[in-house]
């Protein structure tokens, strides 16, 4: 489940990065998402970068207000194709969330990505010399392959949420109930001890000399706590109420 910068397709014969960053939860066409508001931080952090990692819900299907689940994946591909094409020279790695976990846009997004040789795909996880960097919602139900599974499978079922459903959702997050149910459901210090149970029973080696864990999902900005031993960073969520900035990691020159 954990793919390696040395032994993926496309990147194994790409020297290490010194500098990437990490991009999620933008919610892209939700009518909750205000990313534009970030979009100069969003461009920085990707001019700034060798490799950007896309981090998972950047797109939100189930909640889409551009039109019909055609039209969203065409726009999903459009946003995703606009930033090959202008940094050619970066490394795109699109890792999947729950909220991407679309089959309609998954089987796009395979076809449309054998045409750009700087975008690696269809991933849950992606490791980096010392740093992992994953969506997050790994840590959901009960933490095991079986049940990540069957968590995605589920929400790869979901229908697009209609207007009532919409208009309570953004009730939610005016009043910040969205924001106060994210720290209920997964305080920082239990997720990331998820985090690190989840990545000590993939692969002995996936999780061996890891010493920082880059991921999204939870909606809660993190900096660098340490837990186990091991830094933990979260950029947030582009969404209303809630604070986000892209992570920028620069990697050990001489990793263990």
């Amino acid at each position: 489940m954990i793919s390696h910068w040395t032994q993926h397709p496309l990147t194994q014969n790409r020297p290490l990065p010194a500098r990437v960053s990490f991009i999620s939860d933008l919610h892209l066409f939700s009518s909750r998402c205000v990313a534009d508001q970030h979009a100069h931080a969003i461009r920085q952090a990707v001019r700034w970068s060798q490799v950007c990692v896309w981090g998972g819900d950047l797109f939100d299907f189930r909640w889409s207000r551009v039109g019909s689940t055609h039209q969203t994946i065409d726009a999903a591909i459009e946003w995703l194709d606009q930033w090959c094409v202008e940094f050619p020279d970066h490394m795109f790695v699109y890792l999947r969330g729950n909220h991407d976990a679309h089959q309609p846009f998954e089987d796009r997004i395979a076809t449309w990505s054998d045409s750009r040789s700087n975008l690696a795909n269809g991933l849950d996880a992606m490791r980096i010399a010392d740093t992992l960097f994953v969506h997050g919602d790994v840590i959901e139900k009960q933490g095991t392959q079986e049940s990540f599974e069957k968590y995605r499978h589920k929400w790869s079922r979901k229908r697009p949420a209609g207007n009532l459903h919409n208009r309570a959702y953004d009730a939610a997050i005016a009043f910040r109930l969205h924001w106060a149910t994210a720290k209920m459901v997964h305080p920082i210090d239990r997720t990331c001890r998820r985090l690190l149970h989840w990545m000590r029973h993939q692969h002995p080696t996936d999780g061996r000399g890891v010493d920082r864990i880059v991921f999204g999902h939870t909606h809660q900005r993190i900096d660098g706590r340490e837990v186990g031993g091991v830094r933990f960073y979260n950029g947030g969520a582009a969404i209303r109420h809630v604070g986000f900035l892209p992570v920028r990691i620069v990697m050990d020159p001489q990793p263990k």
